[in-house]
């Protein structure tokens, strides 16, 4: 039935064989077995249940498993079912929140949050965070001239700026493939809303 998802699935099923090593998250390793099952009702009933527990575990408890499950997650197809909402809403965004204001020198914890701010703060406090940096050219990267030759959606001066800050932020960019080709990319964008303002 799911055969054309079988990546997210698989990550279903890797991170349940890894979260089921721990007791406290048994409920969330039982949930990605009973998802990757194809039993949605019942996989979401046990993850409600885990979820209602978790809440008031001790932080430390919750920020190993908010830690793990974000670095477990990391660039897998399926990391979007791996975090459902309810989890991300309950458990993952608070206690990343928590975090921050816990440990206001730890990267980490921003990395995850996201958005510019955050990942901005991240490489302040980490300048070798490689995913916060990955993360931030990427959100940089989302200029609008994806909808040309129609229409142009926001400032193309200001997307000009944000392609100066992505192309500055390569030179912390280890994988010399990725470097070349977020390279290229800025290029190309800088190109076209040039061309775009030139016009």
């Amino acid at each position: 039935m799911w055969y054309w998802r079988h990546d997210y699935f698989k990550t279903l099923r890797d991170i349940a064989a890894d979260a089921s090593e721990k007791t406290e998250w048994a409920g969330y390793a039982k949930f990605g077995l009973e998802y990757e099952r194809g039993l949605r009702p019942q996989a979401f009933a046990t993850l409600e249940r885990f979820i209602c527990a978790f809440e008031s575990a001790p932080f430390s408890e919750r920020r190993s498993f908010v830690s793990w499950l974000m670095k477990t997650t990391e660039g897998t197809s399926g990391k979007l079912m791996a975090i459902p909402h309810p989890l991300r809403l309950r458990i993952v965004e608070p206690t990343l929140l928590v975090w921050t204001a816990a440990d206001p020198k730890c990267s980490e914890p921003h990395c995850w949050l996201g958005g510019y701010e955050h990942l901005k703060l991240a490489l302040e406090l980490d300048s070798s965070n490689q995913i916060a940096r990955r993360k931030l050219i990427i959100s940089l990267l989302a200029v609008g001239s994806h909808q040309l030759p129609d229409a142009y959606v926001g400032d193309p001066h200001q997307d000009l700026v944000s392609l100066a800050e992505a192309e500055a932020l390569l030179q912390g960019i280890s994988n010399d493939d990725e470097r070349r080709q977020w390279s290229v990319a800025i290029q190309e964008e800088r190109f076209i809303i040039q061309q775009y303002l030139g016009s």
